[in-house]
């Protein structure tokens, strides 16, 4: 087979069962945005309306661990559509953005007054365990697509490499058909 032949080429690339785009699919991104979207609602309604301090403290840790978990699962679910092999650069990139803002704003701007610190605390260590449960599932699929996608690569290497080894055994005997002698010499009289 030549390098242009399409079955060749098919052999190498082989269609996987789940489209690599779909190991994080269009409902990973809108559920995504909307937890973003949320999150951003939840934390501005806790810091801009005044009630019990435990509660605001409790609305604050949800809405930010709902904000972390969101932008993770959205950069994840994007960058993986767009450029897979930057995915991780660009999670370390946002992890590091967050741990910078978050420091800019404790050290600069410091914890409100009203913040209940142990409430907090245990909202945000639940909400963490929560969201892990939660999002277990969605990574373990990708992880198995992305496997599954390897596997079939990896088969269709080793299947080209078998025929390409059948071709030149072919290829060999073709070019000398005839049979050694035992002696190795010639068969002259």
């Amino acid at each position: 087979m030549s390098a242009a032949d399409p079955v060749s080429d098919s052999a190498v690339n082989p269609a996987p069962a789940v489209a690599p785009l779909e190991a994080y699919g269009r409902p990973v991104l809108i559920l995504s945005v909307t937890s973003i979207l949320l999150a951003v609602i939840l934390i501005t309604c806790a810091a801009m309306i005044g009630f019990d301090s435990l509660w605001r403290s409790i609305a604050v840790g949800v809405g930010l661990v709902t904000l972390s978990t969101g932008l993770t699962v959205f950069v994840s679910a994007f960058m993986y559509r767009v450029a897979p092999a930057a995915t991780a650069p660009a999670l370390a990139m946002l992890y590091l953005l967050k741990v910078v803002v978050m420091g800019w704003y404790l050290l600069s701007v410091g914890a409100p007054e009203w913040l209940h610190s142990l409430g907090f605390a245990i909202t945000v260590a639940a909400g963490l365990v929560l969201s892990w449960l939660v999002l277990a599932p969605v990574a373990m699929r990708a992880s198995n697509v992305l496997a599954s996608d390897y596997a079939a690569v990896v088969r269709a290497k080793e299947a080209r490499e078998a025929a390409e080894a059948e071709d030149e055994a072919a290829t060999i005997l073709e070019e000398n058909p005839s049979e050694p002698t035992e002696g190795g010499g010639d068969d002259r009289a």
